[in-house]
C-alpha cells in the first residue's frame, strides 16, 4: 500500500537552490517544513480571511450607513422669483454652472435578528475555515508520516537484503569449494539451489532500490529539500512503537472533541441556523433612522424662499427621520429560507453520519494496532528462530554434516521471517499515525 502512495503521491515543494550539501531530517522536521510549504494549507488560510470578512461586514452594519453624492453641470438661467421670470423654461438658455451635494446618513434600529444572525454565521464560518486548515494539516502530517516510514522500511529492506546476499555468496563459496574438493557432502543441485536464490535476492535488491528512490525523492520534495542536496533521514532503524494506546473511549471522546471535520460539521450546523433565521428576517420589516442634507447653488439663478416652490439646482435643506422598509415578493422569501433549511438539513445528515462512521474508523485502527503489535511478537519469533536455524545450518556444512539445501532452506524463512517482522513494524507505524489522524491528536499537538 505504501508503493502505490508513492506512485499516485505527486506533492509539491519549493527547492531551494544552491551547492550540493547533506541535508538529515528526522520526522518532526520533515513534518513541520511539509506543513509551512503546502499550498494546501495556504489557500486554506485564505478561507479564513474570507470568513473573517465577512464578519466584518456583519459587524459593520449596526452603525450607520452614510452615502455622499456631489455633482457640478451647467445651468440654465432663471431669473426673476416664484411668481414671474423672464426666461422661458421651454427654451433653456445656458449662462452658468450649478453645483449640489447630497447626504444621506441611516442607522438601522431593529431587523428582526437579520444582522445578529449573519455575525452569527460569520463567527461559525470562521471556525468552519480553521478547522479546515487543521484538516489540511493533518492529511499532510498523516502523508508525511506514511512516505518517511516508507522510506525507512526500504532502507532497512535494502540492508536486509544485502545481509541475506552476503550469507548466500559465502554458502555458494563454500559448496563450490567442497565441490572441487569432491566432498560426498555437497551436490551440485545445491549449488544451482543458492544461486537461483541468489538471483531473486538479486532481483528483489532492485526492486527494493527503486522503490527506496521513489520513496526518497517524494519526502525529499514534500520537505522542500534543496533538489540536488544529498537527502537521509535521522532515523537509522525501524523500531517497534513504545508509546502506550489510549483506551478505545479516549480515542472516541477525542476524535469527536478534536477531529477537525468533527469541528467543521458542529460549527457549520450553527452557520447554517442562524443563515436561516437570517433569512426568515426578511418576512419581517426594517425599522431605521435616517438623516438627509442637500446643499445645491447656482450661479446664474436666484434664491427661492418660497416653502411650496422647491429649485433642485439652488436649493438648501436638512432632514431627520424614522423609517420601515418591507420589502413583500410574493414567495421569494420563502424559496430562499427553504434553500438555507435544505443546506441546514443536509449537515445534519452529515453529523449523523460522522457520528456513526468516526467511531468506526477508530475502533478498526485500533484493531489495526493490536494485530500489528501480535504480529511484531509472532515474526519476531520467527525471526530468531530462522537466525538460530540459518547458524546451525552453516556450521553443520562447515564440518560436513550437514548438506546445502538446509543453508538454502533456512535463508530463505531468515528472509520471509525479517521481512515480515518489518513489514508489521511499518504497519504499527501507520496504525499509530491513522489513530493520531482519526482522533485529532496530531494537530491538537502541534
Amino acid at each position: 500500500s505504501f508503493f502505490i502512495l508513492v506512485f499516485v503521491f505527486s506533492p509539491l515543494g519549493v527547492f531551494a537552490e544552491g551547492k550540493k550539501e547533506k541535508v538529515v531530517l528526522g520526522l518532526d522536521e520533515c513534518i513541520k517544513r511539509a506543513v509551512e510549504l503546502s499550498p494546501e494549507i495556504g489557500e486554506a488560510r485564505y478561507d479564513v480571511e474570507m470568513y473573517e470578512g465577512k464578519k466584518m461586514q456583519a459587524d459593520y452594519s449596526r452603525y450607520p450607513q452614510i452615502d455622499f453624492l456631489a455633482i457640478t453641470a451647467p445651468s440654465p438661467r432663471a431669473r426673476g422669483d416664484q411668481v414671474s421670470s423672464p426666461d422661458d423654461q421651454d427654451h433653456p438658455v445656458i449662462s452658468g454652472i450649478f453645483g449640489r451635494s447630497e447626504l444621506t446618513l441611516i442607522q438601522p434600529i431593529y431587523t428582526f435578528g437579520k444582522i445578529s444572525n449573519f455575525r452569527n454565521a460569520a463567527e461559525s464560518g470562521i471556525k468552519v475555515s480553521k478547522a479546515g486548515v487543521s484538516k489540511n494539516t493533518s492529511d499532510i502530517i498523516l502523508r508525511t508520516k506514511q512516505l518517511y516510514y516508507g522510506f525507512l522500511l526500504t532502507k532497512e529492506l535494502k540492508s536486509f537484503i544485502l545481509e541475506i546476499r552476503e550469507e548466500l555468496v559465502e554458502a555458494i563459496d563454500k559448496v563450490e569449494k567442497q565441490l572441487n574438493a569432491g566432498s560426498p557432502w555437497a551436490d551440485e543441485i545445491d549449488e544451482y539451489k543458492l544461486k537461483t536464490f541468489l538471483g531473486e535476492v538479486d532481483k528483489n535488491l532492485n526492486e527494493i532500490e527503486k522503490n527506496m528512490a521513489i520513496a526518497k525523492d517524494a519526502l525529499k520534495t514534500s520537505a522542500g529539500a534543496p533538489k540536488e542536496a544529498d537527502f537521509d533521514i535521522a532515523d537509522g532503524s525501524l523500531l517497534p512503537e513504545d508509546e502506550p494506546v489510549i483506551t478505545l473511549e479516549e480515542g472516541i471522546n477525542k476524535a469527536r472533541l478534536l477531529r477537525p471535520e468533527f469541528i467543521q460539521l458542529r460549527e457549520g450546523i450553527k452557520a447554517r441556523e442562524a443563515l436561516v433565521k437570517a433569512e426568515k428576517s426578511n418576512y419581517y420589516p426594517m425599522l431605521f433612522a435616517g438623516a438627509r442634507a442637500t446643499l445645491a447653488g447656482a450661479t446664474n439663478r436666484d434664491r427661492l424662499h418660497n416653502p411650496f416652490v422647491y429649485d433642485e439646482l439652488n436649493q438648501s435643506y436638512g432632514v431627520v427621520f424614522l423609517g420601515l422598509k418591507w420589502a413583500i415578493d410574493f414567495g421569494i422569501t420563502k424559496g430562499k429560507v427553504m434553500e438555507a433549511e435544505a443546506e441546514y438539513k443536509k449537515l445534519l445528515e452529515k453529523k449523523r453520519f460522522a457520528d456513526e462512521g468516526i467511531p468506526f474508523q477508530v475502533r478498526k485502527v485500533y484493531s489495526e494496532i493490536k494485530e500489528a503489535k501480535q504480529s511484531i511478537a509472532a515474526t519476531e519469533s520467527a525471526h530468531r528462530n530462522a537466525k538460530k536455524w540459518l547458524v546451525a545450518a552453516v556450521a553443520n556444512f562447515d564440518m560436513g554434516v550437514g548438506e546445502a539445501k538446509e543453508i538454502a532452506e533456512a535463508v530463505k524463512m531468515y528472509a520471509f521471517s525479517r521481512a515480515g517482522n518489518l513489514q508489521s513494524i511499518y504497519n504499527e507505524k501507520i496504525a499509530y499515525a491513522n489513530l493520531y489522524y482519526l482522533t485529532g491528536m496530531d494537530t491538537a499537538e502541534r
